[in-house]
């Protein structure tokens, strides 16, 4: 079985090269019915993220990271808007969001309003997509709106629609979101440590999210590890999905 990380990268070097060929053709056509477009400025970013948002009428599934073209709070509102009309949110998140406090504040409420959320160590790209109709791409870890790639019905969108949902069985859950059972072995602040473990997250970063000391930090972790038996922080996170610690 393929590593989803690997696929998902060939998808970003895929896309990149679909980029070079819209720039290269400007003003011409490139994919019969506008199927990609290329997006590099933050007020035309914005209004497609809205209007996708909008159109939707069954769900959202996102790979999230920084930097961003607006404040997470300012997203929020349609979010929970269309959150309350029934629309599904699923959003995978890269371990730096535990360093961004602008997105750590706005995470309780949205998941609290039923956005399911989970965490991946790495993530080298930014995708939205909205059903299964259309995808809105970021290709860039510097400024916010350089390039982004509007993708409709195309084979581009089937396997980024395939990576997300592999991706997703990768990730692990937000720290303080319900597990699903299977959960009375590990102590509640334990398993918040567990979760930032195996979604990724350093020492110094579990300590400043749970505001527990560092020399408290590795404590736990060294224990957890030697509970599960593992040698590297991600046989922790696989042991411990497969014991539903997680």
């Amino acid at each position: 079985m393929r590593d989803p990380l690997d696929e998902l990268d060939e998808q970003v070097v895929r896309l990149r090269g679909v980029v070079e060929e819209l720039r290269a053709a400007r003003g011409k056509p490139v994919l019969d019915g506008n199927q990609v477009e290329l997006i590099e400025d933050g007020p035309t970013l914005l209004a497609a993220y809205e209007e996708m948002q909008r159109s939707c009428r069954e769900q959202i599934r996102a790979l999230d990271r920084g930097p961003y073209s607006a404040p997470p709070a300012s997203q929020q509102e349609l979010e929970l808007e269309r959150l309350r009309d029934g629309l599904a949110y699923r959003a995978i998140y890269g371990f730096e969001v535990f360093e961004s406090d602008e997105v750590m504040a706005v995470l309780p409420e949205l998941r609290a309003a039923g956005e399911q959320s989970r965490v991946l160590p790495q993530m080298p790209m930014k995708m939205v997509l909205g059903d299964d109709n259309m995808a809105l791409v970021a290709l860039t870890k510097r400024a916010p709106a350089e390039c982004h790639l509007l993708i409709r019905s195309t084979g581009l969108l089937d396997g980024l629609i395939a990576t997300f949902e592999m991706l997703w069985g990768l990730a692990v859950p937000m720290p303080e979101l319900e597990a699903d059972g299977g959960v009375a072995e590990l102590r509640a602040p334990d398993r918040d440590v567990m979760m930032l473990l195996a979604g990724g997250a350093t020492d110094d970063m579990i300590s400043r999210r749970l505001r527990i000391s560092p020399r408290t930090t590795q404590r736990r972790v060294r224990a957890l590890m030697d509970a599960l038996g593992a040698q590297t922080r991600f046989q922790a996170g696989v042991q411990a999905a497969r014991r539903r610690w997680i």
